[in-house]
């Protein structure tokens, strides 16, 4: 029926329309490097600074959401500041250094998004998997499932599964 801010102040609305944005820190701005209209490093194709500003000593790479990496899929636009697309980037960023150091070839950033998903809450979900999109119970159920198959060690997997079962089969502790 609405939306209640942090205040306590209450907005009636019909519809209500969550966004998150993923953008840069504000330390990227400070840094004197080529950014692009959102605030991102320009860099090529191998994550790489070519444009230096006064801020850069010897060479710059850049990866993740602070950098606008070209995807060659989609024309040449930013790669989206997805999770998938920055593990992905750092294996290769670090094959390139490691190229950089030896004088060998490089190699370029190319990856096709495999998906989407989002937890949209009250164990639900939309996602958008190899051009399928779907929603509800299931595309949260992947979401989780996805979400805990990247979690580090066996003993963080347990306690968040455990964590996560007990919310199914019990409602949240309001005292807390």
């Amino acid at each position: 029926d609405g939306a209640t801010l942090s205040d306590g102040q209450a907005i009636p609305a019909r519809t209500v329309v969550w966004t998150a944005g993923v953008k840069p820190s504000p330390a990227v701005a400070r840094l004197g490097l080529p950014l692009d209209p959102q605030g991102r490093i320009v860099v090529d194709a191998e994550m790489r600074v070519r444009a230096q500003g006064p801020g850069a000593a010897g060479q710059v790479w850049a990866l993740g959401d602070c950098a606008a990496v070209p995807d060659r899929s989609r024309g040449g636009r930013p790669c989206p500041p997805t999770a998938q697309h920055a593990l992905r980037q750092g294996k290769v960023l670090a094959h390139n250094i490691a190229a950089e150091i030896r004088g060998t070839p490089k190699k370029p950033f190319v990856f096709s998004t495999i998906g989407q998903l989002a937890a949209i809450g009250m164990r639900t979900g939309v996602a958008n998997i190899l051009g399928v999109k779907f929603s509800g119970f299931i595309a949260w159920w992947i979401w989780r499932t996805i979400y805990l198959s990247k979690l580090p060690r066996i003993e963080k997997k347990i306690r968040v599964a455990m964590d996560w079962t007990l919310d199914l089969l019990f409602s949240k502790d309001i005292v807390q």
